[in-house]
């Protein structure tokens, strides 16, 4: 019984770093009802305007995506590694995408494929975690961010997510401090936003 209960937990986790199958749908759902706070915090530190060109990086069932796109007279990018995600955000945003607003493709944000300077604004939600690679994922960022660009990198905190049993492997935790550090590294200049005490924050990542 406990070899099964941690099996369990251990597929939990795995949904939610790249959610596929009906478990990965019925995760994508948690993470949307879970994250609302987060979403509201992310959508105010991005500060839209008409014309920004925007790359939302692990995307999901692209609920994220609809919300801004609803709401907001910009262009979407959006990556992400699941197929089964992929196709679930198409479905959910075809109006966007038809209307030459949305473009959502599988990619990896350790390897972007696009220009320098090409977004105006980047955004993810709880997907740094599973990065391959903090210090070249965030190199990327920076790259193909324009100059004064902005990037919103929203997180649970570390303590929170030591609490939760699905996280005791193949997540990478990062406090506060770590984070701020690798992002200043390769030339952000940051902000700390708290969303939740304790339990989340978003930061704001300024290209200079």
């Amino acid at each position: 019984m406990p070899n099964r209960a941690m099996s369990i937990v251990a597929y939990i986790g795995s949904q939610f770093r790249k959610p596929t199958g009906l478990g990965g749908r019925l995760s994508a759902l948690v993470m949307n009802r879970m994250n609302q706070k987060q979403y509201n915090a992310t959508e105010a530190a991005l500060e839209l305007r008409d014309g920004d060109v925007v790359l939302d990086i692990g995307f999901g069932n692209g609920y994220m995506l609809r919300r801004l796109a609803r709401r907001n007279n910009s262009r979407f990018l959006g990556i992400e590694i699941s197929d089964d995600m992929l196709r679930a955000a198409l479905r959910r945003n075809r109006r966007a995408i038809a209307d030459g607003r949305m473009t959502l493709t599988h990619g990896d944000v350790a390897r972007l494929d696009f220009a320098d300077g090409f977004f105006d604004k980047a955004y993810t939600v709880n997907t740094v975690y599973f990065w391959s690679d903090l210090d070249s994922c965030l190199a990327e960022l920076h790259r193909t961010l324009k100059l004064g660009g902005t990037f919103v990198n929203t997180v649970y905190t570390k303590e929170f997510l030591d609490s939760l049993p699905f996280t005791k492997r193949g997540f990478a935790k990062y406090s506060s401090e770590e984070l701020t550090a690798a992002s200043e590294r390769v030339g952000f200049a940051v902000k700390s936003v708290p969303i939740a005490s304790g339990k989340a924050y978003c930061l704001l990542c300024v290209k200079v």
